[in-house]
């Protein structure tokens, strides 16, 4: 019959069985290097993106970012991410114009409708400037408030029937040429073309009448976001508002 060992003497260290004895303190071991799987794969769909605007760009960033770090196999994948960003970027940008375009048509169609519709109404209503046309009547408080040498900007005038007391009409509509803004002076150089028609629509040569002429022109936003290239020349009386039409009125 086997005897269990005797216990060591006090003091000895215990037996260890089955190898050696477990090692404490020694040196860390090192982690396994880290993983940009989830990283990578994000860029690449993202890069793909091209119906959403800025999406191609942030997914050749992360792509960038995936092959800086070396963490990402395969890496041919983030490189083709790289080439497929710039290339769906440039797209986006390349269709930045076409998309302004129509946008741009698109409010002007929806203006064009809306001010129709205040013509046919017979209503008092707010329409652009812009939209003005020749036979058009409106009241401009903006003009009422101003000093008689003054320039003033109106965004928007109150159309409304020539039957009823108005401050100005539209007896004349200039087309300014060209595809870029010519510039404030080259726009005023044009008003002039406003003096000489208005002897055929109020009957008498400007210096010999009452009435007084205005002009709505063009600005650089409105010439750039709404195609605006036209001069609306505008006869009024400096004092008070009339009634009617001043066609042939002579005076």
């Amino acid at each position: 019959m086997s005897q269990p060992p005797p216990p060591p003497p006090p003091g000895d260290p215990l037996p260890y069985y089955g190898g050696p004895p477990p090692a404490y303190g020694g040196p860390p071991t090192a982690l396994p290097p880290g993983n940009d799987k989830g990283l990578g794969w994000t860029g690449f769909a993202l890069a793909l993106v091209v119906c959403v605007p800025c999406l191609p760009i942030v997914g050749l960033v992360i792509a960038i970012v995936a092959l800086a770090r070396r963490r990402f196999q395969p890496r041919w994948v983030a490189a083709l991410t790289v080439v497929l960003g710039l290339a769906a970027t440039g797209l986006q940008v390349a269709m930045v114009p076409p998309i302004l375009d129509g946008i741009r048509d698109g409010v002007n169609d929806s203006i064009d409708a809306s001010t129709e519709e205040a013509r046919r109404s017979g209503e008092p209503s707010e329409v652009p400037t812009l939209k003005l046309r020749a036979g058009d009547c409106f009241n401009d408080p903006n003009l009422r408030r101003a000093d008689p040498d003054e320039q003033v900007e109106s965004g928007t005038v109150t159309l409304l029937p020539c039957t009823r007391k108005h401050d100005l009409e539209i007896y004349a509509t200039l087309r300014v040429p060209g595809g870029k803004f010519p510039g404030q002076a080259a726009i005023e150089r044009r008003t002039t073309e406003c003096i000489k028609r208005f002897r055929k629509f109020v009957g008498v040569p400007y210096p010999d009448s009452q009435f007084e002429v205005y002009y709505y022109y063009p600005t650089k936003l409105s010439w750039r976001l709404f195609d605006d290239h036209a001069i609306q020349c505008a006869v009024g009386h400096p004092e008070r508002r009339v009634t009617g039409t001043l066609r042939d009125r002579k005076r």
